[in-house]
């Protein structure tokens, strides 16, 4: 399939240069809608060949090169050899850069193929049933859940080994090792001057010499621990769960009572108070820079040192700030995606952002001074700045799109080019295919063409020209003003 995509490419790029008319600036256009739109510039290395509308796409920038065959398959390679690569995405990729690359299918089967001299290592799953790895210290690894394997450093555990899961498990984290018969049923814990064991959900306790002390009975009902006793924020936590829950430290206190529809919490580092009273329908915030009130579903004002959040008629109407040394930032929503409006500033760099979205109708972007706005808008407003949706997705349902920027410079394109404008400065060009064409150049030269130049008429510095029926010759006549046509 990439083959005879590559080919047929090939074979339009070579016809349309053969018969893409030059213009003053050194660049070409030529359109057979649908079939094929290219577009070139020789002065800024670019080169776009799009066939079949939006589906197959061959494009130059400079040093990289991309290719589409929209939604199925997408690649970008520069000359350094850096290439991304997607199959239906977020089906797969494959990403291929400077010490190493990666595949992912569904991001269930993962390998990472590692650069040893970059600190990283080869790393392949297929979640949740196979696992490779090479460890520097030990070497190459795998499992097979759940019949049998070892793991090192996956999920937050130094090494795990099974056989017959849920028979046998052992986990290692620091010097703490977890030895589980049936898991979660039975288990021992041992370690530096480190024990316990646990017949779940009956009876548990474990402890450490001056680090921590845990018990539990009938859980989640009964069960208190004591934990970083050796730091400086040591907590405590007790619990008859449901109807009481305490959290103790020097940083914090939390309490609850039915929960979780009752609770005090204190931060007496920030310094605020909060009560849900009840949960998640009534809260009340007290502190200096963390207050507010909560009275879903008809409102809620609260603010988080620089964040704040308001509610109106949950969930119709939500604003969403920002307001700190770094950015300026407000998002208003209505009904959570149906409509959302973005400002977003950098006051230390000048950067802006200001993105519009009312689902599946429009999107609006303006970043930095350039101006997006498109028809329609059916997955961007959920994944906003996703660029694997933009690449493979978007422009297969955008009928419209319009691109400008502070300097007047404007592109325009309707059904994918069955109509276009472009305007660089005082150049200017625009298409109604097949009926009509238009293209004038800052020097005052116009071309002016029907049915693609059955009939053409051509103003520049030496006259005025008639051309008919697509004939080389034309009839010459008058001299050319800046105002003629």
């Amino acid at each position: 399939m990439v083959r005879s995509f590559i080919f047929f490419a090939a074979f339009m790029l070579i016809l349309v240069l053969s018969t893409a008319p030059a213009t003053a600036d050194d660049s070409s256009i030529f359109t057979l809608w649908p079939i094929a739109d290219y577009r070139a510039s020789h002065a800024v290395d670019y080169q776009s060949l799009h066939l079949l509308g939006p589906f197959l796409k061959h494009e130059n920038k400079g040093f990289e090169t991309e290719y589409a065959l929209r939604p199925l398959f997408y690649r970008a390679v520069d000359d350094e050899g850096v290439s991304q690569t997607e199959v239906l995405y977020p089906a797969f990729g494959h990403r291929r850069e400077k010490g190493g690359s990666s595949f992912h299918l569904f991001h269930l089967l993962n390998y990472d193929f590692g650069d040893r001299e970059t600190g990283s290592g080869n790393r392949s799953y297929l979640f949740p049933f196979l696992f490779y790895g090479e460890d520097e210290k030990r070497g190459n690894y795998w499992a097979f859940f759940p019949l049998g394997g070892t793991l090192y450093n996956w999920f937050r555990y130094e090494e795990i080994s099974f056989v017959l899961f849920p028979l046998y498990s052992r986990t290692q984290r620091g010097t703490t090792r977890t030895d589980n018969v049936l898991w979660p049923i039975f288990a021992r814990i041992s370690g530096e001057e480190e024990s316990g064991f646990r017949f779940w959900p009956f009876y548990g306790q474990s402890s450490k010499q001056g680090e921590y002390r845990k018990k539990f009975f009938l859980w989640p009902i009964f069960f208190s621990e004591s934990v970083k006793l050796h730091t400086d924020n040591p907590m405590e936590n007790r619990a008859v769960w449901p109807l009481y829950y305490s959290h103790k430290s020097p940083e914090k206190s939390y309490q609850s009572w039915l929960w979780p529809f009752f609770s005090k919490a204190m931060n007496y580092q920030k310094d605020y108070t909060v009560w849900n009273a009840p949960w998640p329908l009534v809260r009340v915030t007290h502190g200096e820079k963390y207050h507010g009130l909560r009275l879903l579903p008809f409102y809620a004002d609260e603010t988080l040192d620089v964040k704040r959040q308001r509610w109106y008629l949950w969930p119709i109407y939500k604003i969403e700030e920002m307001h700190s040394d770094l950015i300026e930032r407000r998002r208003d929503r209505v009904l959570f995606f149906l409509y959302s409006d973005l400002k977003e500033v950098k006051p230390d760099t000048g950067e802006s952002l200001r993105r519009i979205t009312l689902w599946p109708l429009f999107g609006f972007e303006r970043k930095n001074g350039v101006s997006h706005l498109h028809f329609l808008s059916l997955l961007e407003p959920l994944f906003p700045d996703n660029q694997g949706i933009e690449r493979s997705w978007s422009p297969l349902w955008r009928v419209y799109q319009q691109k400008w920027d502070r300097q007047g410079n404007q592109v325009v394109s309707l059904l994918w080019n069955l109509f276009w404008r472009e305007k660089q400065g005082e150049r200017v060009a625009w298409e109604l295919f097949p009926l009509m064409e238009y293209r004038t150049e800052a020097a005052g030269e116009k071309d002016f063409r029907l049915l693609k130049g059955l009939l053409r008429y051509r103003s520049d510095s030496n006259g005025k020209t008639l051309n008919l029926f697509f004939l080389p010759w034309g009839l010459k006549f008058g001299t050319s003003t800046p105002d003629s046509l």
